[in-house]
């Protein structure tokens, strides 16, 4: 009984032995296909997630070499400029600088901003304004009253309007000379008026034919020099300064002593035969004097063309005629004020003028005044309609003595100074439409 237990009991177990086998390779078999399924199911998805996460660290990289890039270490190789091509602007011929400096942009900067800083030589550029004697500045930079110098007053102040404000406010235009050449014979260059002078005058004084034979001579490897006319002598007067009355660092070696013209003096008096013009460089004053050769004087040649004299037409303006000048482009109050004895007077009868329709009349300065003179006639010395000969005053005080003023006597045009209290007439002057 008991052995066919045990034989029962090892039945069983051999029976469970190899059930248990069977199953675990199935089991096998099952986990196996269930991993070939899925690994066939999610191929696809693996291959582009891998190939996404390539990417993705490639955009990182490259965020990460871009703040690299911020921090100083700038590949130019990998930055694409194609796209700013279209926005890009291409220079001209005019914006190419062709002078052959290879300074970087800061030095380019640093050229402009010099360029628009105004240097103390440079010219007042005023469209408007023709470039001829009459528009030249006398040089004055000062204001003064009866006696002496004084701070510039305002407008509406006694002794507002003279000849160093409206100079200051671009009513003229300030002398301008370049010196060229070298050695002994260097010549001054009126940028303005484009006429060369001497810069070494000749020693000693010479008597009126000796000074135009001179000028005859070779200069600086050049002829055609000439005497100046009066007014071109006058161009080079520095009415700023005084003893000389010109500027020394340009024209060195020049005394306040007399200097010729090519002028003749035209006055039909038998007394006056014979006599030229000259300017005294003590002051810039012009007269006249006999051309014998007792009368001697220094010279200073001159090269150019000749400067003109004022051409002018009378228009009438409602009530009022006015004069103007196509030469300077000035406008001249037609009529005058006689008998003005102050210079304040004067300088105030120009600024509360209403005339023509104008009210910004002034008194004119040392130059404006001489521009209406012509030296080839007399009696009156102009061809301004109507002329008297009398004395005009100007806007411009004597440097040298501050208690004087300049005029101008129109029956010859001689110019030259009297006390601020003289009685003069007064003609008021403006700029031009």
């Amino acid at each position: 009984m008991k052995k066919i237990q045990l034989l029962v009991i090892l039945v069983l177990s051999i029976f469970l032995v190899i059930s248990c086998s069977h199953n675990d390779e199935e089991e096998e078999l099952d986990n196996s296909g269930n991993n070939a399924s899925q690994g066939g199911e999610n191929s696809e998805d693996t291959l582009p997630e891998t190939i996404g996460n390539d990417d993705d660290k490639n955009d990182t990289a490259s965020e990460n070499d871009d703040s690299d890039d911020n921090s100083g270490d700038i590949d130019i190789s990998d930055i694409d400029t194609s796209e700013n091509d279209d926005d890009a602007v291409v220079p001209t011929d005019d914006d190419i600088d062709t002078s052959g400096n290879d300074s970087d942009s800061t030095d380019d900067n640093d050229a402009d901003s010099g360029d628009s800083q105004p240097d103390e030589d440079s010219d007042i550029v005023i469209s408007d304004i023709p470039v001829v004697f009459g528009n030249i500045c006398t040089g004055q930079t000062k204001c003064y009253n009866e006696t002496s110098e004084t701070n510039c007053p305002a407008e509406g102040e006694p002794f507002f309007g003279q000849d160093a404000e409206y100079a200051k406010s671009g009513k003229c235009i300030p002398q301008k000379f370049t010196v060229k050449g070298s050695g002994d014979e260097k010549i001054v260059f009126d940028e303005n008026l484009k006429l060369e002078w001497q810069q070494k005058i000749p020693e000693g004084d010479f008597d009126w034919q000796s000074a135009a034979n001179y000028c005859e001579k070779e200069y600086a490897g050049s002829y055609g020099w000439r005497l100046p006319t009066p007014k071109e002598l006058l161009s080079i007067v520095d009415n700023g300064r005084y003893d000389p009355a010109i500027n020394t660092d340009l024209f060195p070696g020049t005394n306040g002593e007399w200097f010729w013209t090519s002028a003749d003096f035209v006055s039909t008096a038998e007394t006056d035969k014979d006599k030229k013009w000259f300017v005294r460089f003590d002051k810039g004053f012009l007269s006249h004097k006999a051309k014998t050769e007792s009368e001697k004087m220094h010279v200073r040649c001159v090269r150019g063309t000749t400067l003109p004299d004022g051409q002018f037409e009378t228009e009438k303006i409602g009530e009022d005629e006015i004069v103007k000048d196509s030469v300077t482009g000035l406008m001249w109050q037609k009529t005058y004020k006689d008998g003005v004895k102050k210079f304040a007077d004067a300088l105030s009868t120009c600024e509360n003028l209403e005339y023509a329709g104008f009210s910004d009349w002034r008194l004119p300065n040392k130059n404006e005044l001489a521009s209406i003179a012509n030296y080839g006639k007399y009696k009156p010395a102009s061809d301004f309609p109507e002329m008297p000969n009398r004395s005009f005053r100007t806007s411009t005080s004597d440097t040298k003595s501050s208690k004087n003023a300049w005029y101008i006597l129109f029956s010859d045009s001689d110019i030259n100074f009297g006390g601020k209290s003289n009685s003069d007439i007064v003609r008021c002057v403006r700029r031009g439409e």
